[in-house]
């Protein structure tokens, strides 16, 4: 039995909340092979919207999606869209592989078993083939692919190209990216800072992509689409958002356990609870990252935790016996660490069950 409140997975079209606008948006985007440039924090559901967008169009269009967010050297990046592709059609395995040969000039293929789902898939040889020839493949299938059908290319976590060291991967990808037919591209990520530099003037895939920041959702489609599951108020939806700071994995979260519960007449009381019992659950993770911290970041921590902003002042360093230098450098460590981040002048923990944690402490 499933929930219609997925907090843990990435929704489908019959549990996704509405979101008409960033829908139309994206349509209007890839109707005519534009790039689409999507960042939001983490947890905010851009995933499920683009997986969204694809059950949606998937007669209309061939759909690939890859999560690059593991990836550690250009060899796995070009092997994440390798695959991706090797996947786009494996209804029929036999004739996936025949007409994957064709596209492929050194690629080979060959069926196997996703161990995260046990369904068949189709596996990409690369062990005696440079990072160059791979991408080379890749494109050229691309290309091939797109002779029959508008192809759309979601790239997830897009800013971590950002890490590696030898190649400069926006560079590489430009030569690609704008002379393509056929073909959208639509980059997501969740480190703002990161993933507009790339896309930033004079850099190298400036202006090559349509720039979408995703909001919160709005309080009145939580409701409209809530209230078909819960005895729910417009009034509680709005409670559950301010104490989630709209991020949408919570929010589900929250909506999920008073679905399970079949709590009627919903109070505030029962979502405090239902939040603290959620914050609980995480209790033991969250020590075990706390514990690993210095004291100067735990200080700094709890601060970001807090105040969010204009932190740098001599009644915080008074009240947390902290100097300014050593706050900053712990704030930076914290920033490295990718434990908090900063949105123009205000910081933040990225996940808000963290962040409750936090202000509990």
């Amino acid at each position: 039995m499933n929930s219609p409140f997925p907090y843990d997975k990435i929704s489908d079209k019959l549990h996704f909340i509405d979101r008409k606008d960033e829908l139309k948006s994206l349509e209007n985007i890839v109707k005519y092979s534009n790039n689409m440039l999507i960042y939001s924090k983490r947890r905010m559901g851009k995933s499920s919207l683009i997986n969204t967008f694809f059950e949606i169009f998937e007669d209309e269009y061939t759909c690939i999606y890859v999560d690059i967010f593991d990836i550690t050297s250009k060899e796995d990046f070009a092997y994440s869209l390798l695959k991706a592709v090797s996947n786009t059609k494996k209804n029929d395995l036999k004739s996936s592989i025949k007409s994957l040969t064709s596209w492929f000039k050194r690629v080979r293929v060959e069926p196997t078993i996703d161990p995260n789902t046990l369904e068949y898939s189709i596996k990409p040889i690369i062990s005696t083939l440079t990072f160059e020839e791979m991408m080379e493949d890749f494109f050229h299938g691309l290309h091939e692919l797109s002779k029959n059908k508008k192809v759309i290319m979601a790239i997830d976590e897009f800013q971590q190209i950002t890490i590696l060291n030898d190649i400069k991967l926006d560079a590489y990808l430009r030569q690609y990216i704008q002379n393509r037919e056929n073909i959208s591209y639509i980059f997501l990520g969740s480190k703002r800072h990161l993933l507009t530099s790339l896309f930033e003037y004079k850099a190298p895939l400036y202006e090559l992509a349509n720039h979408f920041e995703l909001q919160p959702l709005q309080v009145q489609d939580i409701y409209n689409y809530s209230k078909k599951y819960l005895d729910i108020r417009v009034e509680d939806i709005k409670y559950i958002d301010e104490i989630s700071n709209g991020e949408t994995k919570l929010i589900q979260n929250i909506l999920h356990l008073l679905y399970i519960y079949k709590i009627k007449n919903i109070k505030n009381d029962d979502i405090l609870d239902i939040t603290t019992e959620i914050i609980n659950s995480k209790d033991s993770s969250y020590k075990l990252l706390y514990d690993t911290l210095n004291n100067n970041q735990k200080i700094a921590l709890k601060i970001v935790g807090k105040f969010k902003s204009n932190f740098f002042n001599d009644d915080i360093f008074k009240k947390y016996n902290i100097k300014k230098q050593t706050l900053q450098s712990a704030v930076n460590s914290l920033f490295k660490k990718e434990i908090i981040d900063k949105n123009d002048n205000k910081y933040f923990i990225p996940d808000r069950t963290m962040e409750l944690w936090i202000e509990r402490l």
